[in-house]
């Protein structure tokens, strides 16, 4: 299906008629759409490395606009910030 994904994207048509032509569900069509978007979208999360040993700023940015910084860098308390918002 991803590969239908692809042929729709790039044939000008709206997924409605792609799908018509294709012999398959609007929906269908949609599901694989979105299924396909957010496989390339990732996660969102980026591994970070560097020096721990002194004091730490933290940013966290989430998707819904909300940003938190703070000094120091809890791994538990960063964990559960994160999980609140996911």
């Amino acid at each position: 299906m991803f590969r239908l994904v692809e042929q729709y994207r790039v044939s000008g048509l709206s997924a409605k008629s792609f799908a018509r032509a294709n012999n398959i569900s609007a929906s269908t069509m949609g599901y694989w759409i979105r299924k396909k978007k957010s496989l390339e979208k990732g996660s969102g999360f980026v591994e970070i490395f560097g020096n721990t040993s002194g004091p730490m700023e933290v940013e966290l940015i989430f998707p819904n606009g909300v940003q938190l910084r703070m000094n120091g860098g809890d791994p538990a308390l960063i964990t559960k910030l994160v999980q609140m918002h996911v």
